[in-house]
């Protein structure tokens, strides 16, 4: 295949895009790291399960548990009017969605008043070293083509990483997750 032969789309970002990307990563790294130093970081589930949960496929429990956690701590924020972040607006996306999460901000530009991020959450175990390693093509494709139709398209990915904890209960005998304790 000869490449000189190809015409190649080139996106054109406007002009503030490097500093509404920075503005949106920093604001998402700074609301996941509240979250952490306030300890509201925990999924707690107990279940009936007496060895408790299957590691082998604790990703596909984590993954929609981590989701759910991030855009509730994106809502809290939102919640406050007056949040520091400028964060104006959350939507869940539906399944197969490109992105979970759509997150809006209250930001001047000279074209727009504000800046939209889409935002992919992956769980990524810390009880598995290879977790979150590989690269999902298909996704970098959909990414692509769609940074190609809209230069200013912002994506996120999310990576959270989670680690299982939990107790054998002593009187009924069945798992439990637990809180680590907050003083160490």
């Amino acid at each position: 295949m000869n490449y000189e032969n190809l015409t190649f789309k080139i996106p054109q970002q406007c002009e503030d895009y490097a500093e509404c990307s920075s503005f949106v990563t920093t604001s998402i790294e700074e609301i996941m790291q509240e979250a952490i130093d306030d300890g509201t970081n925990q999924i707690i589930i107990n279940t009936n399960l007496k060895l408790g949960l299957p590691m082998e496929n604790i990703n596909k429990i984590a993954g929609p548990m981590v989701e759910a956690w991030a855009c509730e701590m994106f809502y809290d924020v939102m919640d406050d009017k007056n949040n520091k972040y400028r964060l104006i607006n959350v939507e869940a996306q539906q399944r197969l969605h490109m992105a979970d999460i759509i997150l809006q901000f209250r930001m001047q530009r000279k074209m727009e008043s504000g800046v939209t991020a889409e935002v992919d959450v992956k769980a990524t175990s810390e009880d598995f070293e290879s977790s979150g390693k590989s690269p999902n093509i298909t996704s970098f494709k959909r990414i692509r083509t769609a940074y190609v139709e809209d230069p200013d398209y912002i994506f996120i990915t999310l990576s959270l990483k989670h680690r299982v904890y939990s107790t054998k209960n002593s009187d009924t005998g069945l798992m439990e997750g637990i809180m680590p304790d907050k003083s160490r």
